[in-house]
């Protein structure tokens, strides 16, 4: 469980790092099922703008034995409960690739901000919870933070043009349609400095759903891989939209998940 430090850090910075949280044998066997799901094909599964490099894999929880476990898992799951004071589902599943020297960015956005729009989502009542699968350093790609920008809720007004499309590719490519440009970054940055997420892999990354983040291009001969779940609270349904995004992207199956007992490997 958090401590009350670790959650007021949460909620005050909108993010938290736990360093060491999975073991070596943990993090070999995520990996190997990572590599399994990279090679297999699944509409999930989203490339780089070369066609050929995976960028990421989606509703890994419905696809990988291990990842179904991990949701569950209390490191996890007890701390997100703790975090959106609630029972949650899995809203979001999935493995962001960063491949070594072929990662592509991530343009400055915040989740909520397509979530609520796009997805219907009513309130940011949700966090992301990510599992360093390769160690973060400063040069392949890490995640990048802006400490405190979630309390202002959006940041950027949602364009419409944007919710109507049926083309979710877009919304998991290198080039967001929903991404903060120079001067909303100028804003956001003016009273706080970008953070580099940077760690050892086994480590635990909590971050807020409306904080500004982003992350550059891996220029390094190493891999960045992150897997990603992000809660939500079963209280908060998501609305009918006009063109629903696939269930491995947004799930509206808002049955709470149960604690399993042991580690990864059981």
């Amino acid at each position: 469980m958090l401590t009350e430090s670790q959650i007021s850090e949460y909620r005050s910075e909108g993010f938290l790092l736990l360093d060491d949280v999975f073991d070596a044998d943990d993090i070999a066997a995520l990996r190997r099922e990572v590599a399994d799901l990279y090679a297999t094909e699944h509409p999930g599964r989203i490339f780089e703008e070369d066609g050929t490099t995976v960028r990421g894999i989606h509703g890994c929880h419905t696809t990988g034995a291990l990842f179904s476990r991990l949701v569950r898992l209390p490191q996890l799951l007890s701390a997100a409960e703790a975090l959106v004071e609630s029972k949650v589902h899995v809203f979001q599943c999935k493995v962001n690739a960063k491949q070594a020297l072929r990662g592509e960015v991530w343009q400055w956005h915040q989740d909520y901000s397509v979530w609520g729009n796009k997805d219907g989502m009513p309130e940011p009542r949700a966090v992301n919870v990510a599992v360093l699968l390769d160690d973060a350093t400063e040069h392949n790609g890490p995640l990048l933070v802006v400490p405190g920008s979630h309390r202002n809720g959006e940041i950027a007004p949602w364009h419409p043009e944007s919710a109507g499309t049926s083309q979710w590719e877009a919304d998991l490519s290198a080039k967001l349609k929903f991404a903060l440009d120079a001067e909303q970054m100028a804003k956001v940055t003016a009273e706080s400095e970008i953070r580099s997420i940077v760690g050892r892999a086994g480590s635990l990354l909590f971050f807020d759903p409306c904080i500004a983040h982003g992350s550059g291009a891996n220029m390094s001969p190493t891999s960045r891989t992150m897997a990603f779940v992000s809660y939500n609270s079963v209280d908060n349904e998501l609305r009918d939209v006009p063109h629903p995004r696939p269930e491995f992207v947004a799930s509206r199956d808002y049955r709470p998940l149960e604690l399993v007992d042991g580690g990864l490997i059981a």
